[in-house]
């Protein structure tokens, strides 16, 4: 793939503001980018808090969301085709800044194993650039049943996990994974979160319902899970008959 071929398949939703190669601390001179990966199916705006306090608390130059081609977390389930939950995530983030779109997991083959998003993302970006990968508490817990979890961490320069009120203490389960990851501590930075009880779950069902999801997801989204009929009864049914199709994996 060409440099400039590249460049356009990253990063998608128009041109961007250029982002600044120098930080104030002077510890590190490259950009700093956060990694917030998922499905989106469809993007809401829980994604959108969550990438909004990363980015402020980390001081971040930009947020990238990584929709993937083939979550391996959840095996056999049917998702929305990669170009319509592209095109929801492009409209999503369109009208911030400070959030870009790379299609690095849809433009690779098979399962969106994180382990082998940051490596590529390191030969696209190079060395200079400061990588914090953005994970939920509950995937979190789940890191030791990732695919090459200590791969996860050695390359990710943080880990960035939001923590949600009635999850198990920090502090202990920190030193679980520790235990279980050795270095994962010296990474982990534990946020927390603006707590919107909103999920991908809970618009598709709505939808499928005939009930609003304004004020749950982006009105660019709504109006586009509209003009697909997107999660309605009729996309359910063709959505369980791909269900089949949909490769599994182990971890993410």
């Amino acid at each position: 793939m060409s440099e400039s071929k590249s460049k356009r398949s990253a990063t998608r939703g128009g041109p961007r503001p250029r982002v600044s190669g120098v930080r104030q601390t002077g510890v590190h001179a490259g950009p700093r980018y956060g990694i917030l990966g998922g499905t989106f199916d469809p993007p809401h705006l829980g994604h959108l808090a969550l990438a909004q306090e990363a980015y402020t608390r980390m001081s971040l130059d930009r947020v990238w969301f990584l929709p993937a081609r083939e979550p391996p977390h959840k095996p056999g389930r049917a998702i929305s085709s990669a170009a319509d939950r592209l095109a929801m995530l492009e409209r999503a983030v369109a009208s911030d800044v400070r959030f870009a779109v790379s299609t690095v997991e849809l433009e690779r083959p098979g399962p969106s194993y994180t382990v082998d998003t940051l490596a590529e993302l390191r030969a696209r970006w190079g060395a200079g650039v400061w990588m914090a990968l953005i994970i939920g508490w509950d995937m979190l817990a789940y890191l030791p049943q990732w695919r090459d979890a200590a791969g996860v961490i050695a390359r990710a320069d943080q880990i960035v996990a939001t923590h949600r009120p009635g999850a198990p203490a920090p502090e202990g389960e920190v030193a679980r994974l520790e235990e279980q990851l050795p270095g994962l501590r010296a990474k982990l930075t534990v946020l927390p979160a603006p707590q919107l009880a909103v999920s991908g779950t809970e618009i598709r069902t709505r939808v499928a319902q005939m009930l609003p999801v304004r004020y749950l997801t982006p009105d660019a989204v709504a109006t586009y899970i509209e003009m697909r009929a997107l999660y309605s009864v009729v996309d359910q049914m063709a959505r369980g008959e791909r269900g089949g199709e949909q490769a599994g994996g182990v971890g993410g």
